[in-house]
């Protein structure tokens, strides 16, 4: 009797082995091209950029923490036999290191490209601000011998428009002979994304929400777009202690914050608690929406309605 990990194993082994055989197939004219990308936001992308002419794998499924969710060996072969997988950055997401490690183990042809190559990191200092952090400037700029890159870069239209720019290239680099047509849909959609991002500067400009308190620590990007005041609940990953929370409803309470904001991955506990004690409501934002521009529209007017609760 085969053990059951002996099972699992062959099974991607046989997958990947099918995958293979498509890849010649895909080669062919008119055949689409295999995308992995690791959360949902980059599904927009690729397919805008892509058209017609990709396919798209996402490793970390709506509704699912990228922080913790561990694929399915299914999805993890099916990834294997892609052409192409696009991360969101060498060291932003933990489970990207595994599974470039897993996938090119399998697929030694997989070409992978990094979304955030040319975009500054964000790193969160222990007081709860942000510094501007780049390359090996990373301990010097923020006093910190190992400071973590902020991962949340799609939360950042500015940043998205890199990040398409970056996929655009990696889709020329397995599919050249469609060079024209990827440069195309991504200066549309590029252009979408700067429009967007000129109507919510404006929009602030014209009317400064205030503080905005949200759980948790993925909106610095944003902030730091639109000069916004964004604290976050949490602290370095972990749940606020019952001294933290009465710190905010003390805080929530000095500046007249109306709306807790919560994320769609995570418990509303934390924010009901301190909603509850300042008489004001939880609204539960997705930083993980597979419809990126419409979310990012829809943050940005619920940040900017949070003062009037």
């Amino acid at each position: 009797m085969i053990p059951r990990s002996g099972v699992i194993t062959l099974a991607l082994v046989l997958l990947v082995l099918a995958a293979g055989c498509n890849d010649i197939a895909r080669n062919a004219p008119g055949e689409r091209i295999s995308v992995a990308v690791t959360i949902p936001p980059q599904e927009e992308m690729v397919r805008e950029i892509g058209g017609e002419r990709v396919e798209v794998v996402v490793m970390v499924p709506p509704g699912s923490d990228p922080h913790t969710y561990e694929p399915e060996p299914a999805l993890v072969a099916r990834a294997a036999g892609a052409d192409l997988y696009v991360t969101i950055g060498t060291g932003l997401l933990p489970i990207e290191d595994t599974l470039v490690s897993r996938l090119t183990a399998m697929n030694p042809g997989l070409v992978v490209a990094d979304s955030s190559t040319g975009i500054p990191s964000l790193s969160p200092d222990r007081g709860g601000e942000t510094s501007l952090v780049q390359g090996e400037d990373l301990g010097r700029e923020t006093g910190q011998a190992n400071p973590s890159p902020d991962p949340h870069i799609w939360l950042s239209l500015r940043n998205a428009v890199i990040m398409s720019e970056n996929t655009r290239d990696a889709l020329i680099k397995v599919d050249p002979a469609n060079e024209n047509e990827y440069r195309r849909n991504c200066d549309k959609y590029t252009s979408r994304l700067r429009d967007l991002d000129q109507e919510i500067d404006a929009a602030y400009s014209r009317n400064d929400p205030g503080m905005i308190l949200v759980t948790h620590q993925a909106w610095d990007y944003f902030a730091r777009d639109y000069h916004l005041d964004i604290v976050a609940i949490e602290n370095d990953g972990k749940e606020a202690t019952a001294k933290d929370l009465a710190s905010f409803i003390l805080l929530a309470r000095s500046h007249g914050i109306r709306v807790v904001f919560a994320e769609a991955q995570e418990s509303t506990r934390e924010a009901e608690t301190i909603a509850g004690e300042i008489g004001g409501s939880v609204r539960v934002i997705d930083p993980l929406a597979g419809d990126y521009l419409a979310n990012m529209e829809r943050v940005a007017e619920a940040f900017g309605g949070a003062a009037q609760g």
